[in-house]
Formats: C-alpha cells, sequence, structure tokens
C-alpha cells in the first residue's frame, strides 16, 4: 500500500516538481495539493495521508499557523516543514509546536526524500537531530508511570482523538487535557501525537 502525501506550496513549480519525484517511486503517492494555507489545512482535517509536506510561507494562512491549528485540535497528521527559510530560524519552533521535520528548500533531492521516509517510519528529521525510531520501543517503562488518568488520555491522543472530545468523554476541561498531554510528552520523551501513537502501537497499546 503507498503512502499518501499532501503537498503544500504556493509555488506551482515546487509542487510540480516535488510530485514528479514522487512519480519515481513505487510507495508513495500524492493525494492533494495546496497552493495556500487554507486549503492545505482543509485537506490535511479532511484527506486521508500519511504526511503533509508544508511551506512556512503560505498565503491566506501561513504554515505555522496551519499546524498550530491542527494540533491544538488533536490531529496527528506528521508534518514535514519544506521551507526557503533558514532551518535555525524555525527548526526548533517547529519540532517544539509538534512537526516531524524541517528540510530547506536548497538541499538535494536525496535529502529531502531521506526526511520523508524517516517520519514515514515513525521518525522525526530536523537538522543535526538523528531520527527517533531506534529508541521507540525502549521506553515501555516510563508507561508504568503513568497516572491511571494520565493512560487514558495517552489512550486517546494515540488514537487520534481530539481534545475537545477528550475532554467531553472523561468529563474533564480540555485545558486538564492539554496539561495531561504535556506531562505525557514530556514522561515518554515524545515531541507529537504522531511519535506518542508510534510509541504506544510499538508497546502494544493500540
Amino acid at each position: 500500500m503507498k503512502s499518501r502525501l499532501i503537498l503544500a506550496d504556493d509555488h506551482q513549480v515546487v509542487r510540480h516538481g516535488l510530485r514528479d519525484m514522487v512519480r519515481l517511486t513505487l510507495d508513495l503517492e500524492v493525494v492533494g495539493e495546496a497552493a495556500d494555507g487554507v486549503v492545505a489545512e482543509h485537506l490535511a482535517r479532511t484527506q486521508p495521508a500519511e504526511l503533509l509536506i508544508l511551506d512556512v510561507a503560505l498565503p491566506g494562512r501561513r504554515g505555522t499557523a496551519v499546524l498550530e491549528s491542527l494540533r491544538a485540535d488533536g490531529i496527528t497528521l506528521p508534518v514535514l516543514f519544506f521551507s526557503m527559510y533558514p532551518a535555525n530560524q524555525y527548526s526548533d519552533y517547529a519540532r517544539r509546536a509538534g512537526a516531524q521535520g524541517f528540510v530547506s528548500k536548497d538541499v538535494d533531492a536525496d535529502a529531502l526524500m531521506s526526511a520523508v521516509r524517516r517520519i514515514l517510519a515513525g521518525g522525526t528529521s530536523f537538522p543535526g537531530r538523528s531520527a527517533r525510531t531506534s529508541d521507540v520501543t525502549t521506553r515501555a517503562e516510563a508507561f508504568a508511570s503513568l497516572s491511571r488518568r494520565e493512560f487514558e488520555v495517552m489512550l486517546a491522543l494515540a488514537r487520534g482523538t481530539k481534545i475537545l472530545d477528550i475532554a467531553d468523554g472523561l468529563g474533564i476541561s480540555a485545558q486538564s487535557v492539554t496539561t495531561y498531554r504535556r506531562r505525557l510528552l514530556e514522561k515518554l520523551d515524545v515531541t507529537s501525537n504522531a511519535e506518542l501513537a508510534t510509541l504506544a502501537s510499538h508497546n502494544g497499546y493500540l
């Protein structure tokens, strides 16, 4: 089964180049394209996919705002920023905000595809950082440290449930869910819901 990608970039030449690159592979396909942030967010919310390749500077709605909106609603679709901005300006922000990677547009095609495959395998790809896939199964003991409520929130987030729905289901506030989520990411040493889901799956909870 092919991994599905959404491409979001306001430059048609860039989108076409990415699409042509994907066409050369046997295991990837482009299922959606966006030239602005509003369409990019709509596709991320409605189009089944495994990865969103997202430019930072999109018209209508910046890529950073798209990412923040998706993560605020508990949407775990992995995001790879692909931007002209220098990595030292945005990569740390992207990681903290819940992206899985940041690649500058001045890299070659092999580096970009390497980042794509690393993320699709459950890892991350940031300048100066290695993928986290290799140690994803070594933190089973961290799950034992979770409280009952933390574990409930962890399962819900890993299954892609939105924060407001988790709050309603558990009878707590959305702010409490957000607090639990922050604790979970710290305890389990992950940076996003997508990594949380990967970790939960590798340890037999999904």
